[in-house]
């Protein structure tokens, strides 16, 4: 059988071709033999035509697959790619379990369109599954010839931030029953217990204490302007999910998530460490380094970042040092510049730049941690400030309907 190929050498060059062969196994075999990495999947004519004559099996569902099993498919790829099996075979092999939910519909469908003669990277684009980050990350992949790699650190990358995640679910879970509950019984005092508390203080002449005032006006206002208020809220909403949509909104929400406090940090060390680990597997392959600039910097899924990255790639490429670009670059880590510029000096930068990506995870874990720490204790602090409130409002009109009484 005749498979058609797309493969790059170390120099980045793209190739395209035939060659015949038993199977994809050994198709894959002669290529690799040749010095070329495999960058698209392998396909025969005959199998492209029945894929085309036959509908899809089956299609994702209104559900989204969740992050856990989409680290669980990189996991699973990046094993079955450095096995040597080719992306389609590797696709198949996965939906050989006979699942049928959604995560094997997905399988099916990236399985589909690759069959169809798309990239990877395009299949998962079109999939709905995947966020732009993972998509850039695996065509970035792809161009280089590092997939299984890619999927490798992917696999790692997203299993410590779904536990990261779950884990600040888990201390945020009884500060915001907590709340919730606080502000059911906020609105219920503010309704239906104040207004007679306020009622009969008023016939005996007693000043209202300022938290009771507060709740009372704050009814007064939702009866009278609910309406308004509520008609508001669903402007507000939609006017943000409309600015979301807009290029200029998306670079200054990025620029300001940097510079927040601890979230900032923690975004940094995360962009960076995706950055330099792609840029590290980018030169691993004897791609030029300012190609390789240019294809990590939508890895960082942060659009200010990504341009001050291509800024980055346009110096170099006109004969700039890499580090003497990136140490004006306001987003990069100060720390890392000594490391970065000694292993371009020695001509071992791929090396430190996997290091500083090491380090910038490391980094990106630390505070991740500490964000875990003080989410508890901020949220119980916020809540706590709210039931003290609540009781105030209710306790502190009942002592003056006792002094007002006692005269």
């Amino acid at each position: 059988m005749t498979y058609h190929y797309e493969a790059s050498n170390r120099q980045g060059m793209i190739f395209r071709g035939t060659v015949a062969a038993a199977n994809r196994q050994e198709a894959a075999r002669q290529i690799k033999r040749q010095g070329l990495w495999i960058t698209a999947p392998l396909w025969a004519e005959e199998e492209k035509q029945a894929a085309g004559s036959e509908k899809f099996g089956h299609y994702l569902s209104g559900r989204k697959v969740d992050d856990t099993q989409i680290a669980l498919f990189c996991r699973q790829l990046a094993v079955l790619l450095s096995a040597g099996i080719p992306v389609h075979e590797g696709l198949k092999a996965l939906l050989a379990g006979g699942r049928r939910d959604n995560y094997a519909q997905l399988l099916d469908k990236l399985y589909q369109l690759v069959l169809q003669g798309k990239s990877l990277a395009a299949a998962m684009e079109e999939s709905g599954n995947f966020s732009p980050r993972i998509v850039r990350l695996v065509a970035a992949g792809e161009q280089a010839g590092t997939l299984e790699t890619v999927f490798s650190r992917l696999a790692d990358f997203l299993a410590q931030t779904v536990k990261a995640r779950e884990q600040l679910k888990s201390v945020l879970l009884y500060p915001a029953i907590l709340g919730l509950t606080a502000l059911g019984m906020l609105i219920f005092m503010a309704v239906f217990i104040l207004p007679s508390f306020a009622s009969m203080l008023q016939n005996l002449q007693v000043e209202l204490p300022w938290p009771t005032r507060v709740l009372l006006s704050l009814a007064d206002f939702l009866q009278v302007y609910g309406g308004e208020t509520l008609a508001g809220a669903i402007v507000l909403v939609l006017t943000i999910l409309l600015m979301v949509r807009q290029s200029s909104f998306i670079y200054r929400y990025h620029q300001l998530v940097l510079h927040l406090p601890l979230v900032g940090s923690l975004a940094r060390n995360s962009a960076w460490a995706l950055v330099l680990s792609t840029l590290a597997m980018i030169l691993e392959q004897g791609i030029a380094l300012h190609a390789g600039i240019k294809m990590a910097a939508p890895v960082a899924g942060n659009r200010y970042l990504e341009q001050q990255l291509l800024k980055v790639q346009l110096k170099v490429e006109q004969g700039s040092s890499l580090m003497a670009v990136l140490a004006k670059c306001p987003a990069f880590p100060v720390i890392l510049t000594e490391m970065l510029e000694a292993g371009e000096r020695a001509g071992h930068l791929e090396v430190m730049l996997a290091k500083a990506a090491a380090f910038c995870q490391v980094q990106a874990e630390n505070e991740s941690a500490r964000l875990q720490a003080l989410a508890e204790p901020a949220a119980i602090f916020i809540v706590g400030g709210l039931v003290f409130f609540l009781v105030l409002a209710v306790i502190m009109p009942l002592l003056s309907t006792m002094d007002a009484l006692s005269l």
